[in-house]
């Protein structure tokens, strides 16, 4: 498939909005977690240092359980698409905690916050990089995880722009409220944008739809 088709592709767009939407989130906690961490709980240098990398050791187990539970849904018989977005959906359920983190009392709830975040987030995003293997030919899978990264990519300097000037001007509260509801979004646009059908591909198949 040309990588034109391969755009214009419902598999592909799909894919470029989820990451679009998602991306940022993980972008917000690896450049301005540690910012936040001085400047609204107190924290020098030597605390960021101590606390800030908590949240990314969830994170790592969240990669592997999110792929695990996919697989054991599946073994248990639940359909591909299925089990997928039962992964993905259980990801963004836990991204709202991203609204508690500044409304929490002190800064170990703030952080115990982030640290659901980065888990959710890996689970989400440990099945949204699988789902391009899922939706086209091997000869297509490469061509479609570039443009959704790019899509994720550009979504994250959009985002870091606006998180400056909300920060500067506001404060970190409407960029956590944000962060907080943008998987779920992406979830919905998932469920609205992928119906189970476009994951039932057979060798030699083409994609189903184009619009």
């Amino acid at each position: 498939m040309p990588w034109p088709r391969v755009l214009r592709s419902r598999g592909c767009y799909s894919l470029i909005l989820a990451r679009f939407l998602s991306d940022p989130v993980i972008y917000f906690v690896i450049f301005w977690l540690p910012a936040y961490l001085q400047k609204e709980r107190g924290f020098d240098l030597a605390a960021v240092g101590k606390y800030a990398w908590v949240p990314y050791v969830f994170g790592d187990i969240g990669y592997v359980l999110g792929g695990w539970m996919s697989g054991r849904l599946m073994r248990a018989g639940w359909s591909l698409p299925k089990a997928r977005k039962a992964a993905m959906t259980a990801g963004a359920c836990l991204m709202p905690a991203a609204i508690l983190a500044p409304l929490a009392p002190s800064a170990p709830f703030a952080v115990a916050a982030m640290c659901l975040v980065v888990f959710g987030h890996a689970v989400w995003v440990a099945i949204l990089l699988t789902l391009p293997t899922d939706l086209f030919h091997g000869g297509e899978v490469g061509t479609a995880t570039g443009f959704s990264g790019a899509g994720g990519a550009v979504g994250g300097i959009l985002a870091n722009l606006a998180t400056g000037y909300v920060v500067s001007n506001f404060s970190y509260l409407p960029v956590f409220v944000v962060a907080g509801l943008m998987h779920p979004l992406s979830l919905v646009l998932v469920y609205v944008l992928l119906p189970d059908r476009y994951f039932s591909r057979q060798p030699g198949d083409r994609e189903p739809a184009t619009t």
